[in-house]
This record gives C-alpha cells, sequence and structure tokens, in this order.
C-alpha cells in the first residue's frame, strides 16, 4: 500500500491496492493451513481472521473510491507542459497543468483503454456461483475473483443435480452404514471444475490444493491414485489433512486457489 501510494498516481496506486487485497486473501489461506495443522489455537484463528477480512474490505472501499473519484495523483497536480506558437514574430508560451491539459487533448482511443482498463479490475474483483456445482450450505460463494488469482470455497461431493452424495448409504438415524470414495472424488472434481469454468479458469490453472478427508488411513490410497488421473499434468501444490467431520457426510472436500 505504502510503495503504490508513493507512485503518486491514482491508477498506479490502485494497482497496487489490488496486490495488497489479494495478499490479505492469501494470508487468510495460510491461516487456514495454520489452524488445520494445530499451529494455532481457533481464538487465534478467529481473531487474525478477522483482522484480515476487515483489511481486505477496507482495501476494496478505497479502491471503489479512487475508481469513483476526480482527483488526481501528486505527480500530475504540479505537472506542466509548454507549447509555444509563432504569432507575428514573436513566441507566446501557453503553460497549462497536466491533467487540464491531458483532459482537453485526450484521444478517444486512450479514454476507452482506460475505461476498458477500470472494467478489468471490477472484473477481477468479483463473486462467483453456478448452477453446475452443488450449492453453498452458508452465506458464501462457490469463488472469489482478487486479480489474477481464483479462491474456490470448500467444494465438496454433493451432487449438483439432487444434492446426493455418490455411494453414500445412511440408516434411519442419520448414521453412515457405506460409502464409496473414489466415487466422491470423481464428483468432487467435477464440482471443482465446474466452478473453475464458470469463474473464466480451467483445471490447468491451479496452483495449490487443501484436500481434507474424513478417513486418512483408509481413504488415502484410492483418493491418492485418483487424483493422480486428474492432476497428472497440472503441477499444483497439495496438502491432505484428516478432519474429524465435514458440514455433510462427505468424506471428502477441496479447497482449491488457481489463476484467471
Amino acid at each position: 500500500i505504502a510503495e503504490g501510494f508513493g507512485r503518486g498516481g491514482r491508477l498506479e496506486f490502485i494497482q497496487f491496492l489490488s496486490i495488497a487485497r489479494a495478499s490479505a486473501s492469501e494470508l487468510q489461506s495460510q491461516l487456514i493451513r495454520c489452524l488445520n495443522r494445530n499451529y494455532i489455537s481457533k481464538e487465534i484463528y478467529d481473531e487474525l481472521f478477522e483482522l484480515t477480512d476487515k483489511t481486505g474490505k477496507k482495501i476494496g472501499a478505497f479502491i471503489k473510491y479512487l475508481n469513483e473519484t476526480n482527483k488526481s495523483g501528486t505527480k500530475f497536480q504540479n505537472r506542466v507542459s509548454t507549447n509555444e506558437k509563432q504569432i507575428n514574430g514573436k513566441r507566446e508560451t501557453r503553460i497549462e497543468s497536466n491533467e487540464k491539459q491531458e483532459t482537453s487533448n485526450e484521444s478517444n482511443e486512450k479514454r476507452e483503454t482506460r475505461n476498458e482498463t477500470n472494467e478489468k479490475q471490477e472484473t477481477r474483483n468479483e463473486t462467483i456461483n453456478t448452477e453446475s456445482a452443488a450449492k453453498p450450505l452458508g452465506a458464501y460463494p462457490h469463488a472469489r475473483k482478487v486479480g489474477n488469482l481464483l479462491f474456490l470455497s470448500g467444494i465438496g461431493s454433493r451432487s449438483a443435480k439432487d444434492n446426493s452424495i455418490p455411494g453414500l448409504q445412511l440408516d434411519d438415524n442419520g448414521n453412515i452404514v457405506k460409502y464409496d470414495i473414489e466415487a466422491e472424488c470423481h464428483s468432487v472434481f467435477a464440482n471443482v471444475k465446474a466452478v473453475l469454468e464458470a469463474s473464466g479458469s480451467s483445471w490447468d490453472k491451479i496452483v495449490d490444493v487443501t484436500v481434507f478427508l474424513t478417513n486418512m488411513k483408509n481413504d488415502f490410497p484410492v483418493y491418492n491414485k485418483v487424483y493422480g488421473e486428474y492432476f497428472k499434468d497440472v503441477n499444483a501444490c497439495r496438502t491432505t489433512v484428516e478432519v474429524k467431520s465435514l458440514p455433510t457426510p462427505i468424506a471428502i472436500e477441496l479447497k482449491v486457489i488457481a489463476m484467471i
């Protein structure tokens, strides 16, 4: 943020603020990793995650303000340009502020380019939901674009068509009688792929994957085999952790970061 401010230009400042907000999202991802590895307590995690979330929102509000204001950066406020004209053998010097001259003489092409840049910046900070993946269980989107990165919410193996979990059998009390980890792997990968495509990304642009299993000992061999088939040519970083349970009776969930 300080470096962007030091640039002295409004549009450059917005660019650096976007990078700063993406860094805040990256920090949230690392906080989740720390919590999953028991490096920090749930209380510390909640406190730091909330602070990081507030920071990202404040940066976003600042970006919105700068996109709407007519104020220029400091390096444009005092810059002058000199235009000399020969009138009756005498030279007349006309000095105008750079911002006024830029406004009066700017070509339509430059204006269109600037508008396109602002539109791209707005597009790169949006949330995504799609009917092609299982509906989120709470007040959160399937994914969010931040700069050139795409952050997916936790994606499970529930079917997008009927919310069912492939291969799962429950007793009358809702206890798991039988489940199929291989079928769930194929289903969760299909959900992730659907969200990526709806967000303008693709499977080959995945850069980081965190996998949550409810039974590491029994399910890891099958999951690892299926994972290898899907990620054979994708050099994404991966972390696999065991959790006691997930919000629904699924056996696997993915947290993905991808490029746009």
